[in-house]
């Protein structure tokens, strides 16, 4: 694929004033130019993209872009932006890790981690089809990692030491991404719940996917780590019987079946599990959490010592083995319905500028995450008086009353895990390129729009031109023009 990014420019600088010190533009910002659409759901879109920077420097990321329409609603804003401060303070292994958070064309994107591979939900829909059942040192290896991440993030900590209480909350089989070569990674903290959490959940709101709550999330009761330990025995629960747990004909059902918790033994649906597995399903599905595991490196440690019991090795590699047959998978039946033409135009895409300022710390997030971004900072060189619209700005009808809507729609279609997969698991802005430009610097925008002109133009032209060969050809196969 040809590079589609401008030179940013160079030498340039804000000037010093009642807006604080110069600072430098264009090299210093961050820029993306988006690959691909890897997944859609109801609330935002997660692309590929590759990260450009000095001296060749190119990183592939994973963007997830919040929905247009959703960038008016201040309250999902604020939520959006409490994932990014609260996976930004995510350093694990078995976490995916974020790197940045952006704004353009009234869009918020989040940057993280690319985790080529495919989700936990993929994986197993893939071995169904294929008539294989999900090896048991594999399914058991697999919840040992989930409980590593999530054990990580249930005792993380403040600078103070004082803990964070973070629950991911929203622990389901989307959100569990494989890498091909069978590393575990957690995404989407996006209902994630922490005592410095800007944006607190209102009484009576149920977050998460129906189908793995855990029954005191299902009845709207507050939640802590059992919670995320519940839906891992679903996910081992599920991998093991090749069939979802709880289901039904409405999320209304679902939710008074989970409330129940009346868990089938595991061993009446797969002879081969061994009790000692049970036993650990069995305690880690119980409907009173009193009685469940009380922390995510107990179900871990118990999970190891049964893997270690069973006699049969599994590795990072037994998991890549999985994984890349469900990457061919998916891969076969994507050039079975691909159109080169639609991939083409798929290919015309766009560019991100980094949304921290250009002398901070590339770490730093917004100070404040549940507050509105400085939108003025960023200017659309298509619309160059027309700032974002600011998240804080009246809402346009009322505000989503059920969060468990953040299921992807692609759960029953993919859903985030992410999800992908978390996919694993990120956002673009469906623009042109978004510039970072400071008052006293108008040529900066002026050339960025001449340079988008002519992508736009080139373009349309190799759009054109493939149309017409297209047509030729056609016309040729079907006898219209003569054959030599």
């Amino acid at each position: 694929m040809t590079e589609r990014t401008g030179r940013p420019s160079r030498g340039t600088s804000s000037p010093a004033g009642r807006d604080g010190p110069a600072r430098p533009a264009g090299d210093t910002a961050q820029r993306y130019r988006v690959l691909e659409k890897l997944e859609s759901g109801g609330m935002a879109e997660v692309f590929r993209a590759e990260s450009t920077g000095l001296q060749g420097f190119r990183k592939q990321v994973a963007i997830k872009r919040v929905l247009p329409h959703l960038g008016r609603k201040s309250k999902f804003i604020s939520m959006f932006l409490d994932e990014a401060r609260l996976s930004a303070q995510l350093s694990h292994s078995n976490c995916v890790q974020v790197f940045d958070i952006g704004v353009g064309d009234s869009a918020y994107f989040i940057v993280m981690e690319f985790v080529e591979g495919a989700n936990l939900k993929s994986i197993a829909t893939s071995m169904r089809s294929r008539g294989q059942s999900f090896p048991i040192p594999a399914a058991a290896y697999l919840a040992h990692e989930i409980c590593k991440g999530l054990s990580y993030a249930h005792e993380l900590t403040d600078r103070n030491g004082v803990s964070l209480h973070l629950v991911h909350r929203d622990v389901s089989p989307p959100n569990v991404l494989v890498t091909r070569h069978g590393e575990v990674k957690i995404v989407d903290f996006g209902l994630a719940k922490a005592k410095s959490q800007i944006e607190h959940s209102e009484p009576g709101i149920i977050k998460g996917k129906f189908s793995y709550l855990s029954p005191e999330a299902a009845r709207a009761q507050e939640v802590d780590c059992r919670a995320d330990l519940f839906a891992v025995g679903i996910i081992l629960w599920e991998l093991l019987a090749s069939q979802r747990l709880f289901t039904g004909d409405s999320d209304v059902q679902i939710l008074y079946k989970v409330q129940a918790a009346q868990v089938p033994p595991i061993s009446q649906i797969n002879r081969g599990v061994p009790p000692e597995l049970e036993r650990i399903i069995h305690r880690a599905l119980a409907r009173d959490r009193q009685e469940r595991y009380s922390t995510a490196r107990e179900l871990g440690q118990d999970l190891s010592r049964f893997l270690f019991r069973f006699g049969q090795p599994v590795s990072d590699y037994d998991i890549a083995t999985l994984v890349q047959a469900t990457m061919r998978d998916k891969e076969n039946a994507r050039l079975a319905q691909g159109s080169f033409i639609h991939r083409l135009i798929e290919e015309a895409l766009l560019q991100f500028t980094s949304l921290q300022g250009e002398g901070a710390p590339s770490s730093d997030l917004p100070a404040a995450a549940g507050a509105p971004l400085d939108a003025a900072l960023f200017v659309d060189p298509l619309r160059p008086a027309g700032p974002p619209t600011a998240p804080n700005r009246p809402t346009d009808g009322p505000e989503p009353t059920n969060l468990a809507a953040l299921e992807d729609e692609s759960e029953d279609a993919l859903r985030s895990g992410s999800g992908g997969a978390r996919a694993t698991t990120s956002a673009a802005v469906a623009g042109d390129v978004v510039a970072r430009r400071s008052p006293g610097e108008p040529a900066a925008g002026a050339e960025l729009t001449a340079r988008t002109s002519h992508r736009r133009r080139r373009v349309v032209l190799a759009i054109a031109v493939l149309l017409v060969v297209a047509a030729g050809s056609l016309a040729w196969l079907g006898g219209i023009l003569p054959h030599r």
